[in-house]
């Protein structure tokens, strides 16, 4: 397959680290398979005694668990065969399909309300959260539109402007559930993507103050919000109420102490800790596995990013392809930021945000989501391939 000839106007980025062979990243798909499989055993740890309670089945949480891990690797499979270059022709369907389930989970009898937020489909006796597809349909279209607007960067509407108003419906109903932590985080992505696409600083740092003074608006001007606000910064102010529950994360942290409690043996998830088995489980893990457990999660993910943003460079690198560039590095940063906010939360050191540890964090919708995911960045790091359609590479014949 002949090689396009690098564009003129693609951002000048280059790669500090030597370039993999063309081909399936396997020390990815390893570390993300290793995180997978660590997230089953501390999801039966965390949830044996809370799921034996409620539903009378201990193994309850692990058996769905397991099942969607199945689902998620077909998943992963299935996207990483596919030609990632199609995702560029489809953006504009799937962020259309987020938003017509984010509106569906707002209907009575078709949505579901679990923990004071209307988040949900519930299918099958399963609940979905349409909120995962959402979040790597704007990563998808903002990476789209991204390239095809690339003669057009430095001008305001098409090259800042629209990347966020055609995704606004998703952010807004998003806000609606509430879901403000992932909204904030596919509004972090996005800007990385247009800082990496070459948009002009000024725009940028504009848009950041007013990202920032809009969302410290909803965050004070919503009464849960600044609570939570308050809590973070004072949570010994309540300590049987707001503050509950991440002084109990703190102490399940400090009894791990270097090695942990053991396997098993943790005592936060006895009903002390709530969400221990789902966006508290990294508390679960640094109480029965230690400093070097938590130390083994931060380098996995360390690694993890490290793999995605090799892929992102090489692509660019070796085929001058701003999509598959701009797509692994979106679905890098994505579960990177993810992951690093809710061990930041989990530690104390941002307020609570709702968003799980992804990979390891029980919850089904959200591990099949990821998986595939992961199964578009294994397929950019296959490099790209012509389509039947006459578009090879981004650039038409």
């Amino acid at each position: 397959m002949d090689q396009p000839k690098p564009a003129s106007d693609s951002p000048a980025l280059s790669c500090p680290w030597p370039l993999p062979a063309q081909g399936i990243d396997v020390m990815l798909l390893l570390a993300v398979v290793g995180m997978v499989l660590f997230g089953l055993i501390m999801v039966y740890s965390s949830s044996f005694i809370y799921a034996q309670e409620r539903t009378g089945d201990g193994f309850g949480f692990i058996k769905k668990q397991l099942l969607f891990a199945g689902l998620g690797f077909g998943a992963l499979v299935a996207a990483c065969r596919m030609n990632y270059r199609r995702w560029a022709q489809w953006a504009y369907p799937v962020l259309g399909l987020s938003v017509l389930l984010l509106i569906a989970v707002m209907i009575p009898g078709v949505g579901a309300r679990v923990g004071g937020a209307q988040r949900w489909i519930r299918l099958a006796g399963l609940n979905f959260q349409p909120g995962e597809i959402a979040k790597f349909a704007v990563i998808f279209f903002v990476a789209a539109q991204l390239e095809r607007k690339r003669d057009r960067l430095n001008r305001l509407v098409p090259g800042f402007l629209s990347h966020f108003i055609v995704p606004l419906p998703a952010l807004l109903l998003l806000l609606l559930q509430p879901d403000f932590g992932t909204t904030v985080m596919i509004c972090l992505v996005v800007f990385a993507l247009l800082f990496l696409a070459g948009v002009p600083k000024r725009y940028l740092a504009a848009g950041a103050i007013l990202a920032g003074g809009v969302g410290l608006w909803l965050a004070m001007g919503t009464p849960y919000r600044r609570m939570r606000l308050m809590t973070f910064l004072d949570p010994w102010q309540d300590p049987m109420g707001s503050g509950f529950q991440i002084l109990q994360s703190l102490v399940g942290l400090h009894h791990g102490g270097l090695f942990g409690v053991g396997l098993g043996n943790g005592k936060e998830k006895l009903f002390f800790l709530p969400e221990a088995h789902n966006d508290f489980i990294f508390a679960v893990i640094g109480e029965e596995l230690g400093f070097l457990g938590v130390g083994a999660v931060i380098l996995g993910y360390l690694y993890f990013i490290f793999r995605g943003l090799r892929i992102a460079f090489d692509c660019h690198k070796k085929y001058q392809d701003l999509f598959g560039m701009l797509l692994a590095a979106g679905i890098t940063l994505a579960l990177g930021f993810q992951g690093f906010v809710n061990m930041a939360v989990v530690m104390g050191l941002l307020p609570t945000k709702g968003l799980t540890l992804p990979f390891i964090s029980y919850g089904g919708s959200a591990l099949v989501v990821d998986l595939f995911a992961v199964g578009v960045l294994l397929s950019v790091a296959r490099g790209p391939q012509p389509l039947k359609d006459g578009i090879a590479n981004g650039v038409a014949k």
